[in-house]
């Protein structure tokens, strides 16, 4: 229930984030399986590189047909008398199992000593199916099928192969078939092979067989959620058993770094020339890492090795009992990896920055793949990294987009109310500012405008509070868009007067056209106000009028208080002179009066002078002006 009442609790944006990261995520896995899985193999590469062993390997050792033995002995094909020496050379050598990374396709002289050899020094020999590619070869005899009633169908099927001359089918063979990726890597080999529904083991296993003594293999379902999805049980070395994906393909145990491998040129053997007791109870491969025989494959260490290498790291692995294992439910790792990364983004969102969602994506990406990592190097489990740390990355990328837009729907809806009670150049400075205690003022040239309403206190005494704020509210609206149209800004409200003023540097070139505006500003706001302001019953009250009062001069304009508490105003000669012109109004009985300064620029209007006038709060007289009344029709 408690999880429940937290579900419910989610905002809609972040489910629909969820939603379309899913969406995309399940596209784009759908869309580019090849590309994915690549880069997942490339991932596990990593790994292999970074923690493969690098202590000198004997329990394995590689005799290889190198170059130096093709220049010294000639060219392959050797003939078989040449092998069989090879064979019986390693036997003398005290070598336990002897395992052919080679194929003899064709009948040819001294076939008669090799078979000798193999089958006294327990050789093991190589055969090939075509299970990829367009490859149509059919050439020897395929041998060492295993005696099952059938071929499980999981398991790939070949119709095409090359096998070894009829002559060598009572000698144990094991396939050496690769599953390449399209970058040429090797990641992993099908443990057997069907060909006319009979199952044919790999190498290494057939290898492991021989070694163990074991004469027959079973195959059966993995258990539990870490279980592989099936195993072949019986080879008879450490436990017997060699995990399989649910495809029926071995995972390759890159355990051992190549130039740990102990490895002697065929030349060097056949001559006498390797340590003593170097093969003493050893498994031996026998195969080439020359360029000309083609058995090259890319591995994680290189980008063109030896083939052998594959099937020395799965005789390795049968050894140590480390054949990596893919859980059968292997989307058991990226669902947890999800509903953890995707739960800790959605519920915690609100206390995470943007920013930090992604570096939090991006850390548990990292931490994932250490996961990954330690798992295979420690418990041989091959889990996927990248489903799972994909669908990170785009919940995180979503969700940061949505709070971006999130954030800044609220930033502008904050600052539409912010510049709604103050002008908008300040709302928008106050907007990406930290709160500050300090003064931020600055000396400005200004052209005042205050305007107040004439008996309005009286008139909200008598009348309904709906009505009276119905009046104000029109008049202030009215009079914002009157001074915006004219280029000045309200700069504040109190009760029933508004101040608004038209800011510039100390002597401005415009100041002509700001008392223009300004007082072009008056007159309209003037002539609104005969609209908006009603008429009182005149036996009760006195009429309703609007006073205004305009002057320029300098004015510092700008925030004080504390930073919890702060106001924005405008002060000075310009601004007091503006308030005062307009409580003069009544008494000279002229809805707009002017200050002096002011009045310098808007001679062309044929101001009336009212005298001049010691106003309250002002030290030196001022000459006021009143704008004629028949041009406020």
């Amino acid at each position: 229930m408690r999880f429940i009442r937290q579900l419910s609790s989610v905002p809609v944006s972040a489910l629909l984030s969820v939603l379309l990261a899913s969406a995309i995520w399940l596209s784009l896995l759908l869309a580019f399986p090849a590309p994915f899985a690549a880069l997942e193999e490339r991932a596990s590469d990593f790994v292999w590189r970074l923690t493969a062993s690098k202590e000198s390997e004997r329990r394995v050792v590689v005799v290889d047909i190198d170059e130096a033995s093709l220049q010294r002995l000639g060219g392959w094909p050797w003939p078989r008398e040449r092998v069989a020496l090879l064979s019986d050379r390693l036997a003398e050598a005290g070598a336990a199992l002897q395992v052919f990374d080679i194929v003899f396709p064709a009948p040819a002289a001294g076939d008669e000593r090799l078979l000798s050899s193999l089958q006294r020094n327990h050789g093991v020999i190589s055969q090939v199916f075509a299970i990829q590619g367009s490859n149509a070869a059919q050439q020897g005899q395929v041998s060492s099928a295993l005696d099952w009633p059938a071929c499980p169908a999981f398991f790939p099927i070949s119709e095409r192969y090359i096998a070894n001359a009829p002559q060598f089918e009572k000698i144990p063979a094991g396939h050496i078939t690769p599953l390449v990726a399209e970058d040429g890597s090797v990641g992993k080999q099908p443990a057997l092979i069907c060909f006319e529904n009979r199952p044919y083991p790999a190498l290494f296993m057939k290898a492991a067989m021989q070694g163990g003594q074991s004469s027959h293999l079973s195959v059966t379902s993995g258990s539990g959620l870490l279980g592989p999805a099936w195993q072949i049980q019986g080879l008879g070395i450490a436990s017997g058993v060699v995990p399989l994906d649910a495809s029926g393909n071995v995972r390759i145990p890159w355990l051992v770094h190549p130039d740990a491998l102990t490895a002697v040129s065929a030349q060097q053997l056949l001559a006498g020339d390797y340590p003593a007791g170097l093969f003493e109870n050893a498994w031996v491969l026998i195969g080439s890492s020359a360029l000309g025989v083609n058995d090259r494959v890319a591995t994680p260490f290189t980008g063109l090795g030896a083939g052998l290498q594959v099937h020395a790291q799965l005789l390795l692995g049968v050894l140590e009992d480390r054949i990596p294992v893919v859980p059968r439910l292997k989307w058991l790792f990226p669902l947890l990896v999800i509903l953890s990364g995707g739960g800790l983004f959605v519920f915690l969102r609100r206390s995470r920055p943007i920013a930090g969602l992604i570096v939090g994506a991006v850390l548990l990406v990292v931490v994932t793949y250490l996961i990954k990592a330690w798992l295979l190097t420690r418990y041989s489990f091959w889990v996927e990294w990248l489903p799972g740390s994909l669908y990170l990355v785009l919940l995180a990328l979503i969700l940061s987009v949505v709070e971006h837009a999130r954030s800044r729907v609220e930033r502008d809806r904050i600052y539409a109310h912010l510049s709604s009670y103050l002008p908008a150049p300040v709302a928008a400075a106050l907007a990406v500012r930290d709160p500050s205690g300090a003064i931020d003022a600055a000396r400005r040239n200004v052209i005042a405008l205050y305007a107040d309403i004439r008996n309005f206190s009286a008139y909200c005494e008598v009348r309904p509070p709906e009505e009276t704020t119905a009046v104000l509210h029109a008049l202030i609206s009215a009079a914002t868009m009157i001074v915006e149209k004219h280029g000045g800004m309200v700069q504040s409200i109190h009760g029933d007067g508004i101040l608004a003023i038209w800011s510039g540097p100390e002597e401005s070139a415009d100041a002509g056209a700001g008392a223009e505006h300004a007082l072009q500003a008056a007159r309209e706001l003037l002539v609104a106000s005969r609209h908006i302001l009603p008429d009182p019953d005149p036996g009760h009250l006195q009429s309703l009028a609007l006073g205004i009062g305009l002057e320029s001069g300098p004015a510092t304009v700008g925030s004080f208080g504390l930073a919890r508490r702060r106001t924005h105003l405008a002060m000075g000669r310009a601004i007091t002179l503006a308030v005062r012109l307009e409580q003069m109004t009544v008494e000279l009985a002229h809805p707009i009066l002017i200050g002096e300064n002011l009045a310098a620029y808007l001679g062309q209007y044929q101001l009336e002078s009212q005298g001049v006038f010691l106003l309250e709060g002002i030290v030196s007289p001022c000459h006021i002006y009143a704008y004629p009344l028949r041009n406020c029709v």
